[in-house]
């Protein structure tokens, strides 16, 4: 913006004032004249390199406050929990669907992996699975699927319980463990699913890997992503 002073034109007294009063300070007053000019001129040159300063530090704000606010629109500017329940199914269904091509389960086996993404999926589902569903999940037979989740019970990764209507029925779940690194593992690609919907990066989306404002950004990310999970787990148990 550039500013502009107006000053009113001087009658014909106030010239005619001006003259004699110049006349004079021709005299007496020529020396003490000639120092306010000098010392006008001479402006100093830090002051004008501050004045510089604070006008470089205005554009840099004005022009971050015109990008936040043309990345105003990019909402949510973090996953959903309905974007990562959608990046854990594909990921299953991509599974499920290499079985299919190639004809043979056997050759793809990762049975501890597909008890833990059925039941991430569970979590943000907020489902109850019972431990005959998750053997089911794993595409092996019960018996080794039942060793499977006793190692993972070890590993303190998953926990089983009964159900509080029927001590019959045993459920299966994951610890805080494992759904700090489930929801980990799926942080980038969980970005990627939400970003396809909006066909623009958002800025958390942006961030390079391994600086430090990815690392807290994808810490803040992800404890709360857990804690939507927990209080979503803990309304469907009440």
């Amino acid at each position: 913006m550039r500013l502009t002073f107006a000053t009113s034109q001087p009658t014909i007294d106030q010239r005619r004032d001006t003259q004699a009063g110049s006349a004079r300070l021709q005299g007496e007053g020529k020396c003490v004249a000639m120092s306010e000019v000098a010392k006008d001129n001479a402006m100093p040159t830090k002051r004008m390199k501050i004045l510089a300063d604070e006008l470089n530090s205005l554009i840099s704000r004005m022009e971050m406050s015109e990008i936040y606010e043309d990345d105003s629109d990019d909402i949510p500017s973090t996953p959903t929990i309905e974007d990562w329940l959608e990046t854990a199914v594909d990921t299953y269904n991509m599974r499920r669907h290499r079985e299919k091509v190639f004809g043979m389960q056997q050759l793809f086996g990762e049975p501890t992996w597909d008890i833990l993404l059925d039941l991430f999926i569970a979590e943000l589902r907020t489902a109850k699975i019972q431990t005959t569903s998750a053997c089911i999940g794993a595409q092996v037979p019960q018996t080794t699927a039942l060793r499977w989740i006793a190692l993972l019970e070890r590993e303190n990764l998953v926990r089983r319980y009964r159900d509080k209507d029927d001590s019959r029925r045993v459920y299966i779940q994951l610890t805080d463990l494992a759904l700090r690194k489930m929801v980990e593992i799926f942080y980038d690609k969980c970005f990627l699913t939400m970003n396809k919907k909006k066909y623009s990066l958002s800025r958390l989306g942006k961030l390079n890997h391994g600086t430090s404002e990815y690392n807290e950004a994808k810490e803040i990310i992800l404890a709360d992503t857990i804690s939507q999970i927990k209080i979503r787990r803990n309304g469907e148990a009440n």
